[in-house]
Order: structure tokens, then C-alpha cells, then sequence
């Protein structure tokens, strides 16, 4: 049996995990404790991943490696800017796009066919030529209509993808080749191969002027910006416009006016037409003529009477514009009951025979008389106010369709005249390409020639494969042995008799299931 001990209660500190009823000691102690139980699991984890390392290393086909250099002079480069200023395509965002597109030329299967058959489709691929040569037979795929790839597709997919690496060097217009093959004579010929080829399309690309067809373009477009300018001219002439904004604002501040007077007409002949009710309704309670009693030749009495009458008005007015119940209103009615308490305090006097016009009524009937001229001056405004609006809303709604038009106009204008200087630029670059064409020169030189990396194969990278094989299979070793630590159950140590009782350790015992002594064992 294994040692037993007997220990105190006790905490678990930070340095332990505790799985199950199992405490597992994340001290460099216990870590090293672990991975000496767990060694034969993280020995054949191990020792697993590098026989895979290994294994892949002696069967994998060897490949060499050649490179080679190539830069493009960007000082060349067929832009329309014939004074050599620097533009915004050659910032180094610019840089980088143009140099992007030059590796596209290097990747593509055009290219890679004609070097593959300039080399020898035996010699760089031999396992896929005898499949081109030998006799065809039918396969359950070609059978159900599935047709897979050729051998020459298949050698092309190869040696765009896995043989052949392009690298753009940080900051410089340098582009480094590298091809790979069993063969390093092979790889350096093929390497030679795909620079010259790659050369010379570029060449074409480049020296391909297409002059006449530019300068046709040039004068088509040229064309096409002088009618549209005087479509645009005419338009303007014809509509009596110089200015489709400006105009547009106009009347918009126009109708906004308009709009104004009318809503302020309309309040104004709502004033009137209650203006007009009070004041007929005051008149039926005057007489035109009165006797002149004493009180009625009063002076304070007759402008009692006429502040009362103005006051009623006013209370009118206000009450229907602010509401019964507001400070100017409440005020009105007080001052209406004053003079109404005025008025009936007043001492009679003796009436006299006499009798006279009555001023407050003949006062009343002039203030009638120019409400009623007011609203009917109001009410022939309004229609002449909304004829005016109508018209200025037509002619808003007529200019948007001008100004549609016009739009359609500007933009035939803007694209003739952008497709024109896109023209123009290129019987530049055209007539730059001739020269260029003229004296055989391109953007693109062999900046390092073909060579080998390294007499020794390059693939695969053995060293690399084996620290890849070491690192998984120790991961993974490590990786079962806490895994099955933490899932046994079994007391191993004190400290883990301790941690789970939580007694006081007093001592430990030897295992009783070894014999201490056996017959000729060596001590």
C-alpha cells in the first residue's frame, strides 16, 4: 500500500487547482512531480510527432532552389506627365499598386505554359508527362461527365501555386523570384526561361502605343465636351437663366414672403370681421340724435362712453386671439367694469328740451365704416396673394424639371470631359511608348541573374519541420499528462493528504506492497 499521513485542516493556496477530491500542486515542485510521473505519456507524445517529422522529411521529394531579381524603373514608367513631376500614383500606396501588377504578369498561366514547354513538360514534370503520354483510360468520373484537370493544367496550377515564389522587397520596387525543383539544373533554366519571357511581354505591354487610335479617341471626345457645352449654353438661353441655384433660392424666398402676407392677412381679416360684429352691435344701443340733458353734455361722460366702447372691442379682439382667461384679456375686462361703474355712479342731471347729434354714435359709425373698408381691402388681397403662390409653387415645380435636365446636361459634359483628358493623357503615354519602342527600352531590368541559392536542396525544411514536431509533440505531451493528472484520483503526495483531510501530518510509511527484501535482487 502507499504511505499514509495524517495532516491538519487547510486551505488551498493560490498555487493549487483542485479537480474532483484531487489537489494539484501548480508549484514548480508539483509541476515537476507531474511531468515525472506522466514521463512515458509525454515521451510518446514526443517521440509520436517526430517519427511524423522525420518520416515526412525522408520521403518528401527534395526540391532546389533558384532566384533571381528583377526591379522596375519607375522613372519609366508610361505616365502622361511629360515634365518628369511627381504624381500622386507614385507615393508609395501608388508604388506598391503598380508593382502589385507587374507580379500578376509573373504569376500567370500564359507565362508558365511557355516556359513549361520551352524547359520540356518531361523534364520539369516527368509523373505528369507520362500521364499525358500514356494510353487513356476511363475513369468512373469521366464516365458521369466529371472532368478533372489535364496533365499540362495540372503542371500549370503547380507551378503558379507550389514552384514558384514572388516577394515584393519592403519599400523598393525590387521583385524577387524564387522557383523550386528536384532538378537544380532544371530550376535554374526554368528560372532563366520565365525572366526572358517575362521581359518580353512586358515589353509589349509597354511599347504598345495604339497612337492613332488614341488621338481618334481624343478628337471624338473632344467633340463630344464642345456639344455639350453648347446644349448647356443654349438650355440657359432658352429658359432666361444664368444661374439654376440661384434662381431656385429666389423664388423660394419669394414664395416664403407671399406665404408670410397671407397668413398675416388672414389674421387681419379675422380682426376686422370681429371688429366690424362689435362695433354694429354698439351702434344698435346708440341713437343718432340725444337730448341735450344735462349729463349727456357732459364731457366726462361722453368719454366714458367712448373709452367703454373701445374697451369692448379691444376685450373682443383679445379674448378670440389670446384666449378669455389671458393677462391682457382679465386686465380689459377690469378696466371695462370700472368705466361701467363710472358710467352708472355718474349724478343725473335735468334733462334739457333741447336735442343734438349723437357723437358717440356718429364715432362708432366712422370706426364701422373703416373696419369694413379695411376687411374689404383684406379679402381682395387674399386671392391676388394665393394666385401669386400658386404661380411661384408652378414655376418651382417647372425649374425642377429644367433643373433636371440641366443636371443630365452637366453630367454628359462632366463625362466627355473627364473621358477627353483620359485621352489626352494617353497620346502622351503613347507617344512616350513609341519612343520607348523606337530605342527597344522598358520599365522592367534584370536586377540579379538566375543562380542557386544553395548547393544543397532547400525542400523541405527539415530543421523547421523537426522544431515543428518537437513543439506539438511536447504540447501535446504536457497537454495529456496534467489532463491525466487531474483526472486521477489516487493521493500521491502528502501535501495532497493534507489539503483533502485536513489533519496534522505526524509521519509516512514505506509501500507494503513491495517486499523489502527479495532473494537475489541486488541492494
Amino acid at each position: 500500500m502507499r504511505s499514509r499521513t495524517t495532516s491538519a485542516p487547510a486551505t488551498t493556496s493560490p498555487t493549487e487547482s483542485r479537480i474532483g477530491t484531487v489537489l494539484i500542486e501548480l508549484s514548480t515542485p508539483g509541476i515537476i512531480y507531474v511531468f515525472f510521473r506522466q514521463k512515458w505519456i509525454i515521451l510518446g507524445c514526443l517521440s509520436f510527432f517526430l517519427f511524423l517529422a522525420i518520416t515526412y522529411c525522408l520521403i518528401a521529394t527534395s526540391r532546389y532552389q533558384a532566384d533571381a531579381a528583377v526591379v522596375v524603373n519607375l522613372n519609366r514608367q508610361l505616365t502622361g506627365d511629360v515634365a518628369g513631376d511627381r504624381s500622386a500614383a507614385q507615393t508609395q500606396a501608388g508604388t506598391d499598386e503598380l508593382v502589385n501588377g507587374y507580379t500578376l504578369v509573373l504569376q500567370s498561366d500564359e507565362l508558365a505554359a511557355e516556359v513549361i514547354n520551352e524547359v520540356g513538360f518531361d523534364k520539369m514534370y516527368p509523373h505528369l508527362y507520362e500521364q499525358q503520354v500514356a494510353p487513356k483510360t476511363w475513369s468512373l468520373g469521366e464516365f458521369l461527365g466529371l472532368h478533372g484537370k489535364t496533365p499540362m493544367e495540372s503542371a500549370i496550377y503547380r507551378f503558379t501555386t507550389k514552384d514558384i515564389k514572388i516577394e515584393i522587397l519592403k519599400e523598393s520596387t525590387v521583385i524577387r523570384i524564387s522557383l523550386f525543383n528536384p532538378d537544380p539544373q532544371i530550376a535554374k533554366r526554368a528560372l532563366g526561361v520565365l525572366i526572358d519571357r517575362y521581359l518580353e511581354k512586358q515589353g509589349k505591354i509597354g511599347r504598345d502605343p495604339q497612337l492613332a487610335f488614341v488621338q481618334t479617341q481624343v478628337a471624338i471626345y473632344k467633340k463630344q465636351v464642345a456639344d455639350a457645352q453648347a446644349a448647356m449654353e443654349a438650355f440657359q438661353t432658352k429658359n432666361h437663366i444664368s444661374s439654376m441655384d440661384e434662381e431656385t433660392s429666389y423664388l423660394l424666398k419669394q414664395r416664403s414672403d407671399l406665404e408670410t402676407q397671407l397668413a398675416t392677412n388672414k389674421v387681419r381679416m379675422e380682426e376686422d370681421q370681429r371688429r366690424s360684429t362689435a362695433l354694429t352691435d354698439q351702434l344698435k344701443t346708440l341713437k343718432q340724435t340725444v337730448d341735450l340733458h344735462q349729463e349727456d353734455r357732459d364731457a366726462a361722460l361722453d368719454a366714458a362712453r367712448a373709452q367703454l366702447v373701445d374697451l369692448q372691442v379691444r376685450q373682443e379682439s383679445l379674448s378670440t386671439g389670446f384666449g378669455p382667461n389671458s393677462p391682457a384679456a382679465v386686465e380689459t375686462r377690469a378696466q371695462i367694469a370700472k368705466v361701467q361703474n363710472f358710467i352708472n355712479s355718474y349724478p343725473s342731471r335735468t334733462p334739457l328740451v333741447q336735442s343734438a347729434p349723437n357723437g358717440t354714435y356718429q364715432a362708432t359709425q366712422t370706426s364701422l365704416l373703416q373696419t369694413q373698408a379695411d376687411l374689404q381691402g383684406a379679402l381682395k388681397a387674399q386671392p391676388a396673394l394665393e394666385t401669386q403662390i400658386q404661380g411661384i409653387t408652378a414655376r418651382l415645380a417647372e425649374r425642377s424639371h429644367e433643373q433636371a435636365a440641366y443636371q443630365d446636361l452637366v453630367r454628359e459634359y462632366q463625362v466627355g470631359d473627364e473621358n477627353y483628358r483620359a485621352y489626352l493623357q494617353a497620346v502622351q503615354q503613347a507617344r512616350i511608348a513609341d519612343d520607348l519602342n523606337k530605342s527597344q527600352g522598358t520599365t522592367v531590368a534584370v536586377y540579379d541573374p538566375p543562380h542557386m541559392k544553395s548547393s544543397a536542396p532547400t525542400r523541405p525544411r527539415t530543421a523547421l519541420i523537426v522544431a515543428g514536431g518537437t513543439f506539438l509533440g511536447l504540447l501535446f505531451g504536457i497537454s495529456g499528462a496534467f489532463l491525466r493528472e487531474f483526472w486521477d484520483e489516487r493521493l500521491n503526495t502528502p501535501r495532497q493528504v493534507n489539503a483533502l483531510l485536513g489533519l496534522p501530518l505526524l509521519g509516512t510509511m514505506a509501500d507494503f506492497d513491495r517486499p523489502a527484501f527479495v532473494p537475489g535482487e541486488r541492494r
